[in-house]
């Protein structure tokens, strides 16, 4: 986009007569208008791509999540009778975590990329904005007398900045968890160190795939290696 060519109405402007300014001014006010309404379409596409890999990122853990509790529920009921089935749902599990933190990574990557997508669009709206900001002063500087209804969607085109800044906010959201929650100090600090939700996934998926390596490792007899549980572990006892 040329930000030019909408700033500047033309060193003559001043001395043309009223319908030529008039003209001028109101194809400049369609151009500013067409672009910025092109600029939101995909401002508009971007913040729906990005949302979808949110909801989808959600859908597919909770169905990792929902066979992983199958699965150690699998563990729990088999406790070792046959030892090929235990080994095999440890294999399983072990599969499925290394799967889970894959597929969340994937899913974080693509939602950033969309995120920053967003950003940049969002910065080539509000230099639009500041387009519409210049050649609305001008033409009032010069009492051109231009269509109403263009007049008022140049008017009407001031949009929020800095929707997506890290800091935006931040001491106001302090502030009212800080009020809401004065003796809960833990919980108010754990808050404000903005834990990304997308990241959690990968974190458990990595998290899991640990403990079900451990389990597989306690399936197998290596010769001449033997495998203890540590002294301090003792597990539920038994009524």
């Amino acid at each position: 986009m040329s930000e030019e060519k909408h700033e500047i109405l033309g060193p003559s402007f001043q001395s043309l007569p009223g319908p030529a300014k008039t003209k001028i001014a109101e194809g400049h006010v369609k151009a500013a208008v067409s672009d910025l309404r092109g600029w939101k379409g995909i401002y508009e596409l971007c913040v729906e791509l990005r949302n979808f890999e949110i909801s989808q990122l959600v859908q597919r853990n909770n169905f990792f999540m929902i066979f992983q509790g199958v699965l150690l529920a699998g563990v729990c009921q088999s406790a070792g009778q046959i030892p090929i089935v235990s080994f095999m749902i440890c294999f399983a599990g072990l599969i499925v975590s290394i799967l889970q933190a894959g597929m969340a990574a994937g899913a974080k990557y693509w939602q950033v990329h969309w995120e920053l997508n967003t950003q940049k669009s969002e910065q080539v709206m509000m230099k639009v904005w500041t387009v519409h900001d210049r050649l609305q002063k001008q033409i009032d500087d010069n009492d051109v007398e231009i269509d109403s209804h263009l007049y008022s969607q140049l008017e009407s085109r001031k949009l929020l900045i800095h929707l997506f800044q890290e800091d935006y906010n931040r001491e106001g959201i302090r502030s009212s968890i800080q009020e809401g929650r004065m003796k809960r100090r833990f919980v108010n600090w754990l808050i404000m160190r903005r834990l990304s939700a997308s990241r959690i996934p990968i974190y458990a998926g990595l998290f899991l795939s640990f403990v079900w390596f451990i389990l597989l490792i306690c399936t197998v007899r290596v010769p001449g290696v033997d495998w203890n549980v540590l002294s301090w572990i003792t597990g539920f006892h038994s009524k």
